[in-house]
Formats: structure tokens, sequence, C-alpha cells
């Protein structure tokens, strides 16, 4: 019980760091459309997409691997130990490559002269995020310090943000400030994880140990960000910065979303990773079968809602020149379905139970996949056709990935799994018609979205109480209680 409550205090502490990810960008980032326009926000966004491969070629896997091997040794102190430092070791040598390969590029493509030096100071994150070991955090499901970071941190940003950037020149302190932003965690996070283990460069960090299952890992890191990232990029390369700036909202949009809902199943990784080193299955199928119920529970009404107001949240976060990438936001929000669902399987399923390489191939593909769409696409529909290619991807890859789970109901529950999902499906039917009644008698969209969001909560959990839904009647038995508590 005690377990069960620490990871359901770390998923809603994880949670409300993703919910800092909204509500502060509600309030910064409509100012920096609005500030930088089109092509100052499409010069950073670019900027960001090029760093993100880097970044990866940095990472190599480790946080993935590190928590996932990292908790099956955190109750022996020796072994623990020697283990974070092979790994840090190798991160800071792949972080090194990394460099390397990134001022080499710079400095012989001409397609990154205007770039360059924008470039060079976003990749400062690359090394803080090494630096930070978020990681270790995660090994020892200690998301309190996280959370307090992330709300002294979007503070701190948001002020600077107000101050100091003022005019369309200034992206260059825009990307300065997330910058600094990621500095305050990392130098906080690196001080307070010593109270786990005292990181140091080691001599012999044991490659042979160790590079094999994270360059597997790296792998398929590549392949979803080419899947993830590379519209964007090509988008930059065949249209320009304008459009890159129109699809970058409807991207953060998504992205935003898409990380509250992976904040919940995130902290799952480290407790589902003991059960399969303690071979208790029993309590895996449980805790994976009843985060995938919460899960569809939350994430088919968020994408119905997003879908019913899409030219809302456009006019809100950018004002009506960014209302042309309300469709892509439309076309977005299928795909985040697929895309936490395809997250529940490779990121935690097949991770925790050493399935990795089913993931390779699943990304390879769907890398493969949506490269070729996108030459296709973007030239014939743009920022719709970017779009359209992230939802083929993400479908791909969890298909492919849920069809390959051998012995699915040793992990699975799927009576119930399917009931919720069901269950979601029917009762968002009532989000749909409770936002075309609203949309028509309200013509100004900022009083829609005060009306539809919390009338649609109320009738999605009215229809979900008369179809008996049995995580709804819980929560609800647990708010009676707690009542007549107090």
């Amino acid at each position: 019980m005690l377990k069960k409550n620490r990871m359901s205090i770390n998923a809603v502490l994880n949670a409300i760091k993703a919910c800092l990810s909204i509500f502060f960008p509600l309030i910064t980032y409509p100012y920096a459309l609005r500030i930088l326009g089109k092509e100052g926000i499409g010069k950073v966004s670019y900027g960001q997409s090029v760093i993100s491969y880097f970044a990866m070629l940095a990472m190599l896997g480790v946080s993935i691997y590190g928590v996932r091997e990292g908790t099956k040794l955190k109750n022996n102190n020796e072994n623990f130990t020697n283990f974070i430092n092979e790994v840090y070791t190798i991160n800071i040598l792949s972080t090194s490559v990394a460099y390397i390969f990134l001022f080499v590029i710079l400095f012989t493509v001409d397609r990154f002269i205007n770039y360059r030096y924008l470039i060079i100071l976003q990749s400062v994150s690359i090394i803080l995020t090494t630096l930070g070991v978020e990681w270790i955090n995660i090994i020892h499901e200690d998301f309190w310090l996280i959370t307090v970071q992330s709300i002294i941190v979007h503070i701190i940003s948001m002020i600077l943000l107000f101050i100091f950037v003022t005019s369309p020149e200034h992206y260059y302190i825009y990307a300065f400030i997330t910058i600094l932003s990621s500095g305050i965690i990392c130098l906080s996070n690196r001080y307070y994880i010593r109270k786990y283990v005292h990181l140091k460069f080691t001599i012999k960090p044991n490659l042979h140990q160790h590079i094999k299952p994270l360059l597997i890992m790296f792998s398929n890191s590549i392949a979803i960000s080419v899947y993830v990232n590379f519209d964007t990029t090509m988008l930059g390369w065949i249209k320009g910065d304008a459009d890159v700036g129109l699809y970058s909202i409807a991207v953060k949009i998504y992205t935003i979303i898409k990380g509250i809902l992976v904040a919940i199943y995130a902290v799952s990784l480290p407790r589902l990773a003991g059960y399969v080193g303690q071979n208790a299955f029993i309590e895996y199928k449980q805790v994976f079968s009843r985060i995938c119920n919460y899960l569809s529970l939350i994430l088919i009404p968020t994408s119905v809602g997003i879908l019913c107001l899409s030219n809302e949240i456009m006019l809100f976060m950018g004002g009506r020149d960014y209302i042309a990438a309300s469709f892509s936001l439309q076309i977005l929000s299928v795909a985040l379905i697929f895309a936490i669902y395809g997250g529940l399987i490779t990121a935690v399923l097949n991770i925790t139970i050493g399935k990795e390489k089913e993931n390779l191939i699943a990304t390879f593909w769907g890398a493969i996949i949506n490269f070729s769409l996108n030459l296709f696409f973007i030239p014939l529909w743009g920022i719709n056709g970017a779009a359209l290619t992230t939802v083929i991807s993400e479908l791909f890859v969890f298909l492919y990935c849920f069809l390959k789970i051998k012995q699915r109901s040793r992990y699975l529950e799927f009576s119930s799994i399917i009931r919720n999902i069901i269950q979601a499906g029917i009762s968002s039917i009532g989000i749909i018609c409770i936002a075309a009644l609203i949309k028509k008698y309200i013509d100004f969209w900022l009083l829609r979205i005060i009306y539809i969001i919390p009338a649609s909560v109320i009738i999605y959990i009215l229809i979900l109480f008369l179809m008996k839904n049995t995580i709804t009647l819980s929560i609800l038995n647990r708010i009676i209680k707690v009542k007549k508590a107090v």
C-alpha cells in the first residue's frame, strides 16, 4: 500500500510539473509569438530541432538505461555507485563527441550560416542536461525536487521574458532565457543528488557491458527524433521560417499536452523495472493495467477537446495570424492518441521487460515512413502534410510494437482496458455535443473556451458515472469519504 501511495504521489508531482508546462506557456508563449513574430519563433524552433539530434547523441540512451538498470542496483550501495559513475563517464564522452560533430557541421554546411550562433547558444543545453543527471532522481523515485525546481524556474523565466524580450530582434535573448532556466535546474540538481551518490569520472567505464544496450536505445532515440522533429526541420528547408513558425505553435500545444500525459506513466518506469527484477509479474500486470486505464480516461477526452477547440486555442495562443495552423492541431490531436498508447508500449513495457530491440525496429521504419512521406506531403500540403506524417508514423510504431508483444495477458488486463477505452469514447461524444451547442450561441472565442472546458468536464464525468465506470466511481467515493472525514 505504501509503494502504491508513493507512486500515486510521484504521479501527481510529475503531473504538476507537466501542468506547469501548460500554465506558464499559456502566459509566455502568446507573448513571445506576438513580440518575435512567425520568423523569430521559426528561427528558435528550427535551431531547437537541429540541437535535438545532437542532444540525443550526447545522451546516448543513458537516461532510460540508467533508470532501468540502476533501479535493480539501488539497494546495493557499492554496485550502484560503480554503475552510476561508469554510465556517467560514458555520458561525458558521448557529449564530447556530440559537440565535435555539431561544430564540424555548423562550420561546413552553408545552410546553417544564418543560424550558426543561435544554434551554438542553444547547444549549451546539451552539456547542462548531461551534468544535471536528473535520471538519478528518477531511479530513487524522488520527484519532489524536480517539481519544486520546475516551479521556480518557470517563474524566473517568465519574469525575464517580460523584461528583456520586447522586440522581434530579441529571439537570441528568448533562446538564452531558456538556456538559463536549464542551467539553474542543472546546478541545483547536481548538488542535490549527492545524497544518493558522489559522481566522478572513471578511467575504466566498463564499455563492453554498457555499450550494446546503450547503442540500441540511442538508435531508437534517433529514429524517434526523425519522425518527431524532422517534419519541423524539413519545413525549414522546403518552406521557410514563416511556415516553421506556424507549425511550431501547433506542435508546441501538442507537445505540452503530450508531456503531461507522459508524466503520468513516466513515474512507473522504476517501479515496473523493479517488479521485473523480482519476477513479480502479477504486481506488474496490476500496476501497468491501472496506468493504461487511467490514461485512457484522460487521453481520449483530451484529444477530442483539442479537436473541438483548435480554432479557439490558436486564437488564444497566437491571434488570428496563426489560425491557419488550427487544422494542423486537429490532425496532431489524433496523433496524440497513438503517441501515448505507443509510449506505454515502447517507453514502459518494452523497456522494462528488455524488448528495446523491438522499439528500435519499429521506430526505424517509422522514421523511414515519416521521412519519405514528408518529401511528398510537405510540398503538397505544407504544415498539414507535416502533421499528417506524424499521425501515420505514430500509428505505425504503436501497431508494430503492440502486435509484437508475446504473452500480452501476462502484462495487460485486456477486459478492463478495452472497457475503459469504450466508455471514454462514448462519454467523449458528450464533449462534441456540448462544444457544438455552445459554439452555436457564443461567437467570442474566449467565452467559448471558458464555457466549453468546464461544461465538457461535467458532462464527461456525468456520462462515465451513468455508465458505472469503476475508476470514476472509485474516485467519487474517495472524495465523499474525505468530505465526511472533514
